[in-house]
């Protein structure tokens, strides 16, 4: 078994994703856009964690580091759990449902594993001083900083989704500033 060193991008991402509405906002995103939810989660953790806004050339260093093992590794097991889902004839249906679930887990620690890069790739101290509004304003600007850096054009519905996890994480922001924060991609 493996054994992952502590990190708080772990712990937030954990926390926010399992927060009903977040999964599914994060899961629409990602099936309209191809986005990388971890990569998305980085730049949320980022500016509420304190750690402040990314340049254009940071994102494109991000998508750059973590791209051949998102691809080649998360989202190839993803595909090969999403395929044994509902059984795989002639395998019979308990064994496919218990193998599917050993690469759903195995898939979650190459995620963990992913996440971990991540912080590697920006190494920044948290400024306590900063306000949550603050700390919201970079979030949302990160998170436009990586739509923008995939190229992709926001509809109400991707900022609709947005506002979820925005909402999640800064729960004490009212929901119009959550929503212009959201407005910003």
């Amino acid at each position: 078994m493996t054994e992952f060193p502590d990190h708080p991008f772990w712990d937030f991402s954990l926390e926010v994703y399992m927060t009903p509405g977040v999964g599914e906002a994060c899961l629409e995103l990602q099936e309209r856009h191809g986005l990388d939810v971890n990569l998305l989660l980085f730049c949320i953790w980022l500016g509420a964690s304190g750690r402040g806004t990314l340049a254009k050339a940071e994102v494109e260093e991000l998508i750059s580091a973590v791209r051949a093992w998102h691809d080649d590794v998360v989202r190839a097991l993803r595909a090969v759990r999403t395929r044994m889902k509902g059984g795989m004839p002639p395998a019979p249906d308990a064994l496919a449902e218990s193998l599917r679930q050993r690469v759903q887990k195995i898939e979650i620690d190459c995620e963990h594993t992913e996440q971990l890069m991540l912080a590697a790739c920006v190494d920044r101290a948290a400024d306590d001083s900063l306000s949550g509004d603050d700390r919201a304003a970079d979030a949302g600007a990160n998170a436009a900083r990586y739509f923008d850096g995939l190229g992709r054009t926001l509809s109400d519905a991707d900022r609709s989704c947005l506002s979820v996890m925005l909402g999640v994480v800064f729960p004490d922001l009212s929901s119009a500033r959550i929503s212009e924060l959201s407005a910003r991609p």
